[in-house]
């Protein structure tokens, strides 16, 4: 969706990165941000440990991807001068052991992006809104971390890295259509008619979600804490 290379885009703007700096993608999906990353002259590295990767090896071969965790990244210890991770730190169980590899891996003073959505914060218009409200927080509940992206300042914080700063984005959807397979997660049945009302509301235009996401950048501590 045009909000996720928006995101993208400005996390590369925040994380300032220049020619030749190594940039590791963690979570990588399907290599999108890799290969814009390569396109700014980055030597951007892309991890992931799910089927996408054979994707993102497909649609740009000339990219480097490897096969990896955020806990277990194959890259060796100080060669990293940016670190980002989109809409993946929701799902680990134990953020704190993905803070650590990114420590051993990024250079001293290197930078860190975290980027994710937080699913405690979402909001959708509907005429039952305790209905709305309860659906939304029991779809939350379903991530690691339901709410990562109002931790995520803490978390670089508490972790050894320093200078965070934050950053919110709020994508506004009324195209009921494009955001439906969503809907379909947060309520896998009809709940009492809320799908349908969704679906009654976007054929009336008057469908409206808005979707917080966080961008929030640190730099790894010159000495290893």
């Amino acid at each position: 969706m045009p909000q996720g290379k928006a995101l993208r885009e400005r996390s590369h703007e925040l994380l300032a990165v220049k020619p030749d700096e190594v940039v590791l993608d963690v979570g990588c999906g399907t290599g999108h941000a890799v290969a814009e990353l390569t396109s700014l002259g980055a030597r951007a590295i892309g991890v992931d440990a799910g089927d996408a990767l054979s994707f993102a090896r497909e649609w740009f071969p000339s990219c480097d991807f490897r096969q990896g965790t955020a806990e277990s990244l194959p890259v060796e210890s100080s060669s990293v001068d940016c670190y980002r991770a989109q809409r993946l730190y929701h799902l680990l169980a134990e953020p704190s052991r993905a803070l650590a590899e990114a420590r051993r891996v990024l250079v001293p003073r290197g930078r860190i992006a975290l980027i994710g959505q937080d699913y405690d914060m979402w909001a959708v218009a509907s005429d039952d809104p305790e209905l709305t409200r309860s659906l939304l927080r029991a779809y939350a509940q379903r991530m690691s971390t339901s709410n990562g992206g109002l931790k995520y300042r803490e978390l670089l914080l508490d972790n050894g890295f320093t200078d965070v700063r934050v950053e919110v984005q709020a994508a506004v959807y009324t195209d009921h259509a494009a955001l439906a397979p969503l809907l379909r997660q947060i309520a896998p049945s009809d709940a009492d008619g809320w799908l349908a009302e969704q679906a009654e509301r976007g054929s009336r235009d008057r469908f409206l979600a808005v979707l917080p996401s966080f961008l929030v950048v640190g730099v790894r501590a010159a000495a290893q804490q």
